[in-house]
């Protein structure tokens, strides 16, 4: 699983769209670099470490899972408070 961010038109991936700029995961045999930049390895660092899926990943990698799941960090420009906003989010859902 690759994290990719889109560089030209709308991407649609799974059924979402995602705009220039935007940043998601996708499968590595689906990349398209004429569409997506990618911009790291996700899969790999998250199945190394099942206790807690976001050790070891980067703060972009954090801004995108956020991103993703429609997570708002607020000011959070740490790797621990943007992952403890992610945790809060997760668990009132």
């Amino acid at each position: 699983m690759k994290l990719v961010e889109v560089i030209k038109v709308p991407v649609r991936y799974e059924g979402e769209t995602y705009t220039r700029g935007a940043q998601f995961e996708m499968e590595n045999d689906h990349v398209n670099e004429n569409l997506v930049k990618v911009l790291g390895d996700v899969a790999k660092k998250q199945s190394e470490t099942p206790d807690n899926p976001f050790e070891g990943m980067t703060l972009e990698e954090l801004k995108a899972h956020a991103e993703q799941k429609g997570i708002d960090i607020g000011k959070a420009t740490t790797e621990e408070g943007i992952i403890k906003k992610i945790e809060e989010a997760e668990k009132t859902k």
